[in-house]
């Protein structure tokens, strides 16, 4: 299949990267909503090293891998069934799982999306659905990574600007700080993570012990 970064590409992406998109993105925090509750995030420079973390060694990374995986592996009942199993806690396999269910709704129905009898049923993995659209729809596989890790990073800003708060002026600074970080992560897992059976390992042991603690949380505005 011929890959696009054309113009129908682009407007695909910002499609189903936007936050009108309705799969719910917003309700979810990642375990980022724990973090500012035990004082781990508190200001923008503690919010770029969360999300520097997640980049290099974190979810993030992962979902970027599982959506790149997705868009050139063969078995993609496996590799759902491996992206959902990397998650450690409760609720953040719930939140790729009901964001992944979301996701397929919406592409089927508007998109004509074709899930396949392996991944009609069951939990699906919501970047392992990205990078399944993607693939359908011929857009370069670096795009649509950059496009799924870029609205990762909006999300977890968009948190923070409410539960810190983190003025808007602030989140758009890390926004723009990590153009170039952004762009490594996706070289990273094109060079470096092309083994769709082989997923980078997470060393997120705290993003981990937040995720446990917020399901917990005595008062929460986000699911995760």
């Amino acid at each position: 299949m011929t890959m696009t970064i054309d113009g129908l590409a682009l407007q695909r992406l910002l499609s189903w990267t936007s936050p009108a998109f309705p799969i719910g993105a917003f309700s979810y925090s990642g375990g980022l909503e724990a973090a500012i509750e035990e004082g781990l995030v508190t200001d923008r420079l503690t919010l770029e090293h969360w999300c520097r973390f997640h980049l290099d060694a974190g979810a993030a990374l992962q979902d970027g891998w599982a959506v790149h995986s997705a868009m050139t592996g063969d078995d993609l009942v496996a590799l759902n069934r491996l992206s959902l199993a990397l998650r450690q806690t409760r609720e953040t396999r719930q939140e790729l799982a009901l964001l992944g269910d979301a996701f397929a709704k919406v592409m089927v129905t508007v998109w004509d999306l074709d899930l396949g009898p392996g991944l009609s049923a069951g939990d699906k993995s919501y970047p392992v659905l990205f990078g399944l659209a993607a693939r359908q729809f011929g857009i370069n596989p670096h795009a649509a990574i950059s496009a799924f890790l870029h609205a990762w990073l909006a999300n977890q800003v968009s948190v923070a600007c409410r539960v810190i708060p983190l003025g808007q002026t602030d989140g758009q600074r890390i926004m723009h700080s990590f153009e170039g970080q952004l762009t490594e992560a996706v070289e990273t897992i094109l060079t470096s993570h092309q083994d769709a059976t082989k997923p980078p390992l997470s060393a997120g042991l705290v993003a981990d012990w937040c995720s446990v603690k917020h399901e917990t949380q005595y008062s929460r505005l986000f699911r995760s």
